[in-house]
């Protein structure tokens, strides 16, 4: 009779993300942001390191620039030594030894200007590979946080995806046992009433401290054990079955009250222990016999 009245089958299984894959996609975009980070400090670092290629750059390029320099000199002065030009200069020589001597000078003079060719030629090859290094260090910096953010990107789409179709997911399973459990419950009421049963209706409880003792208005002994309520008007001796937050107690009517505009069930101690009841809440009640 009841699952003809619900018509309604098991909550179908759907293939969406679970707490625990959203947790994962969560750790995925953790790490991505760890290996950003990482690359960001190395970045900071690899700045400094530019910073002093680019310096030492600027002292290659100076010496370089020296360096062209005392060539220059060095050619001038091969040059400019005398008002004659090299030849003359080996044919004024007075004596051997002094066309011996100038010829020294004129080797050594060669000699230098090797030597700054040399050095000239060494300043600019360091200078070049000085340059080259540091495009190349640059290149790989721009690239690897470039391919970094890309994938911190991708890992923050899919957190979100997985989050949105998991909170879809949960929010039409919760709509589906709403309209469940109220097909249920008329259900219930229909049973109920083929079998005699009282109806469930809701009403405003209160309740009775757990340790009170004393007596009810029946004369009947309350304890912090006993399984007893108060009503305005019902009988004494009248079993109510109370649920709430999915607890069900059965109580029998031993004292009149609660006199506070607005409730109208005091629940005994026992019940309350029961139930886990405390405060002022909406409870559901029905009247089992009176």
């Amino acid at each position: 009779m009841t699952a003809c009245l619900l018509g309604v089958g098991a909550l179908p299984a759907a293939a969406v993300p679970t707490a625990s894959e959203v947790t994962a996609d969560r750790a995925v975009l953790d790490a991505a942001l760890a290996r950003y980070d990482a690359a960001q400090a190395e970045a900071s670092a690899l700045d400094a390191q530019v910073a002093g290629m680019s310096a030492q750059l600027d002292g290659l390029v100076i010496e370089q620039q020296q360096q062209q320099a005392r060539l220059q000199a060095r050619v001038a002065a091969m040059y400019r030594s005398t008002d004659a030009d090299t030849l003359s200069l080996l044919l004024t020589a007075s004596d051997f030894q002094e066309l011996v001597e100038r010829i020294d000078l004129l080797e050594r003079m060669a000699r230098q200007a090797n030597d700054n060719l040399k050095a000239l030629k060494k300043a600019r090859e360091a200078t070049q590979a000085s340059a080259s290094e540091l495009l190349e260090l640059q290149a790989q910096q721009a690239e690897s946080l470039a391919v970094l953010e890309q994938e911190v990107a991708v890992a923050r789409q899919e957190l979100a995806a997985s989050q949105t179709a998991l909170a879809e997911y949960e929010a039409q399973m919760a709509a589906k046992a709403k309209a469940a459990r109220a097909a249920a419950e008329a259900a219930s009421r229909v049973n109920q009433q083929l079998a005699g049963s009282g109806e469930w209706g809701t009403a405003v409880a209160s309740h009775y401290g757990w340790n009170f003792t004393g007596r009810g208005a029946s004369g009947e002994a309350i304890g912090p054990y006993t399984m007893m309520c108060a009503h305005k008007t019902l009988p004494f001796g009248t079993l109510v079955e109370f649920e709430y937050n999915g607890k069900r107690a059965v109580a029998n009517v031993a004292d009149r009250g609660p006199y506070t505009a607005g409730r109208d069930f005091d629940l005994g101690p026992g019940v309350a222990r029961v139930l886990g009841f405390t405060g002022v809440h909406e409870v559901r009640y029905r009247i089992i016999s009176q």
